[in-house]
């Protein structure tokens, strides 16, 4: 028995003998005859504050008491006339009813402020976890709280990488061995309480519970107590139940607010970039596609999330080519990580993209949908360009004069010169066949690589370069006999075109000529206009 139910009959016997002084006082001073009504109060205040058992202890004893010290003849528990007997047998139903009616209104007092209580400390942790800020804030409300709530140590335990890791503890430093971390994880999978004062291992010296929601566990919530003790009351039962579920709650919308930020953040990130972007889920559906790819594709962000890629309800040429390059990388996965180079027409121009398509996981492996980026390589093939057009120019430069030094060397050649004056013109020649092979490479890389010469347009007088043209193969011409003619309109020939293109052109012409005249022949060179367009014939 423990020491307050002792206390409480010690308590009903008192205040039954406390009544029997009373109705003893007031039956000699003003011969109070209804005495029971007084047993019957201490009876009331017994049950009131001892409750049920007490209170029929002090029935008895108020009744012995009553029939001893009241009843004729009195000082024995005799009785003689009937109709005592009668009234000891009314008293005692009405103690007993009394008794169960108070005690009945004490439990239903005590159920109350219980409710009551366990209403603030469900309203002081709802708001002590609505303030946290984050999980490094609300585990040790949580933990704290539990704690303190329950005057136990208290463990939160959230799911990590390799497992259920204890994120915060009260009293600070506390954590659960790992005995118990295996029993805390199959209340995490099986969503079950475990330990003292449940169905499962009751004899353990902690008491596991789920953290849980309607998506499912988040946590586990562990409780030790100081000292020894049986399984928790119903009323604490459900108090740390409801508890666990405000925590899980918060846990979990902290957890949405942590995914939501890094979204947002992604989604942030998605925007800066200037490459397009289109994520798929596994089903095929765009869940994200950025302002970029929707300029390429020509389409409304708003009308294509949540549609299936593949019926985005547009027949534009680049959603065309793109979706059918997907979907050949989807028919041949095995070519993950290859590059498919397509070229759109965007504002304008031409511009060049590279498909990545990229697949993404979920953490336990399964698919979770398709990156697409476009990549804009469009300024790399300008520099390639660039470039080509660089290697064709210096190929179709070099050619020219270094002919007509060839030329000059052939005709040194065939006049008188000393010993040195013949060194140094070997030494020039050698250096000459080394610049042509330079100019033959060049071209020949030119045409390797299928290269395009960009033209420079501007007014481009058509006359003078003709003259420069001649110019340049006047001493070839002499050499093998061969008379050059020009044939251009008077007053000059203007044109849009690129002056050195035009000089590269020319120079092959007149060159291929004069290379298969015969000695004593002729070559024209010759330009007119007619309706607006200009000739150039050799």
């Amino acid at each position: 028995m423990h020491v307050t139910s002792a206390r409480a009959y010690l308590l009903a016997v008192l205040l039954s003998g406390a009544a029997g002084l009373v109705a003893s006082i007031l039956h000699h001073l003003v011969a109070l005859q209804d005495l029971a009504m007084v047993f019957l109060t201490g009876v009331f205040a017994t049950a009131v504050l001892g409750g049920l058992g007490p209170s029929i202890v002090a029935v008895v004893v108020s009744l012995f008491l009553y029939d001893f010290f009241f009843i004729p003849p009195v000082y024995t528990f005799t009785i003689t006339n009937p109709q005592d007997v009668f009234s000891l047998l009314v008293f005692l139903i009405v103690a007993v009813l009394t008794s169960n009616l108070a005690t009945r209104i004490r439990t239903q007092a005590e159920s109350a402020r219980q409710r009551e209580a366990r209403t603030a400390a469900l309203y002081a942790f709802s708001r002590q976890v609505a303030a946290a800020a984050g999980m490094d804030d609300l585990g040790p409300i949580v933990a704290r709280h539990v704690a303190e709530e329950f005057q136990c140590q208290a463990v939160v335990l959230l799911p990590g990488s390799g497992g259920l890791v204890a994120r915060a503890g009260h009293p600070p430093g506390t954590e659960l061995p790992e005995t118990d971390l295996a029993a805390a994880t199959w209340v995490w999978q099986h969503n079950q309480a475990v330990g003292r004062g449940s169905d499962t291992l009751p004899g353990g010296a902690w008491l596991l519970e789920p953290l849980a929601t309607a998506r499912g566990v988040v946590g586990v919530l562990a409780l030790r107590a100081e000292a020894p003790a049986a399984a928790l009351p119903f009323g604490q039962r459900q108090l740390l139940e409801a508890l666990a579920r405000q925590a899980a709650i918060a846990i979990e919308r902290t957890q949405v607010d942590a995914v939501l930020q890094e979204k947002a953040k992604t989604e942030a990130v998605m925007e800066a970039i200037e490459d397009g972007l289109i994520v798929l889920n596994p089903a095929g559906a765009v869940v994200h596609v950025n302002e970029v790819a929707c300029t390429i594709l020509a389409v409304d962000r708003a009308a294509v999330l949540g549609r299936p890629f593949a019926q985005l309800g547009t027949a534009h040429p680049h959603y065309l080519r793109l979706r059918a390059a997907i979907r050949e990388f989807l028919a041949h996965p095995e070519r993950e990580g290859d590059r498919v180079e397509i070229e759109l027409f965007l504002r304008g121009r031409d511009h060049h993209y590279v498909l990545r398509p990229t697949p993404f996981r979920a953490r336990d492996g399964s698919p979770a949908g398709l990156i697409v980026a476009l990549q804009d390589v469009t300024h790399l093939r300008d520099q390639e360009r660039r470039r080509e057009a660089l290697v064709a120019t210096l190929s179709h430069e070099l050619r020219t004069p270094i002919t007509s030094l060839g030329m000059a060397v052939e005709r040194l050649e065939r006049n008188s010169l000393d010993v040195e004056q013949q060194h140094l013109l070997g030494t020039v020649r050698e250096d000459v066949a080394q610049l042509q092979d330079l100019a033959q490479r060049l071209l020949d890389l030119a045409r390797s690589g299928a290269m395009t010469i960009t033209l420079d347009r501007r007014p481009v007088d058509l006359v003078a370069v003709i003259a420069r043209v001649v110019r340049i193969f006047e001493v070839q011409a002499r050499e093998r006999h061969v008379a050059l003619a020009t044939s251009v309109p008077p007053g000059g020939l203007v044109l849009l075109g690129d002056e050195t293109k035009l000089t590269w052109g020319l120079s092959n012409l007149l060159a291929n000529a004069l290379r298969y005249t015969p000695s004593g022949g002729r070559v024209d060179l010759a330009a007119r206009t007619t309706d607006g367009n200009v000739f150039v014939a050799v």
